[in-house]
């Protein structure tokens, strides 16, 4: 059931970016999917689907915005310039979905502690992810 949401979710995500074009938005999309993945994880109390997501997640922040450089190709040219707040935001969600994992395993915390750890840094993801919007993006 919840690969199925999960599935659903993601190729929503997808293809609305792909309808609205450009690899910014496609890139995005997949981050929009992984977090929802992970949100879906915490909602329905499942550590397995947590941790894939947090896992993929990370995997699509190294590949989407893991480097200045990839990110300024992804930007409009008047934009470039903001590229090292989105390159720390990126590895501030990074930091926070590793930390999601090891806290998740971490097998000597107390239950009650790993949850609020791992949510704490699950709502500063979608934090940087609307600092980096606020900052970077211009809104049409």
């Amino acid at each position: 059931m919840l690969k199925r949401i999960f599935i659903s979710t993601f190729v929503c995500v997808s293809m609305s970016s792909i309808v609205n074009g450009g690899e910014l938005k496609t890139d995005m999309g997949m981050l929009a999917g992984s977090i929802s993945a992970l949100q879906i994880g915490f909602f329905t109390n499942d550590k397995q689907v947590t941790l894939d997501a947090a896992k993929t997640l990370r995997k699509h922040v190294k590949d989407f915005l893991g480097s200045e450089e990839k990110i300024k190709s992804l930007l409009p040219e008047n934009l470039r310039y903001k590229s090292s707040i989105a390159l720390n935001s990126a590895e501030m969600i990074d930091r926070n979905a590793a930390k999601i994992e090891k806290d998740l395993k971490d097998k000597n915390m107390r239950m009650i502690q790993r949850q609020m750890n791992t949510q704490r840094a699950f709502l500063d993801i979608q934090n940087q992810c609307f600092r980096c919007h606020n900052l970077v993006r211009d809104w049409k």
